[in-house]
């Protein structure tokens, strides 16, 4: 085989980067790809193949009856209500019953808006309280005592 001569891969390369048409094809390859062509029987079927192909696409698009896209679209649709819709709920949570995930939502909803006013200060939080064993109690205006709350 000369060192010039087109392989067999080559050929089905080239076939498949400029189709089955020679005119589509470089001039510096066409006279390699005849020679390719004439030796070998397995090119001029994947020539063939090629053609036919091409003839397929160039012929205009069947005409598709709108009752088969209707009835497409209704099997889709069917199977797609049978099988169950993971939301991001159900992916953290798991299946659990419409209510129970309600009330999880308000629930944490609730614990937002709560959290939320105490942070902004609007709520205000518990009042600090002094420790148990000692209270402050006020005698009268001028004069603070400390009560431990033991009686004496």
């Amino acid at each position: 085989m000369r060192e010039d001569a087109m392989t067999d891969e080559d050929f089905l390369r080239h076939l498949d980067d400029y189709g089955a048409s020679p005119e589509r094809w470089p001039p510096e390859l066409r006279a390699a790809a005849g020679a390719a062509l004439a030796r070998s029987p397995a090119l001029r079927t994947a020539l063939e193949d090629a053609q036919s192909f091409d003839r397929l696409l160039a012929a205009p698009a069947p005409p598709v009856e709108d009752a088969r896209v209707d009835r497409l679209l209704a099997a889709v649709g069917k199977a797609a209500r049978r099988s169950p819709q993971d939301s991001l709920v159900m992916l953290l949570l798991g299946r659990m019953p419409r209510r129970t995930v309600a009330g999880f939502c308000a629930a944490l909803l609730a614990l937002g808006w709560l959290t939320g006013g105490w942070l902004s200060g609007q709520l205000t939080g518990p009042a600090p309280t002094a420790p148990r064993s000692q209270e402050l109690a006020l005698l009268n205006d001028e004069v603070v005592t400390l009560f431990d709350g033991d009686s004496r």
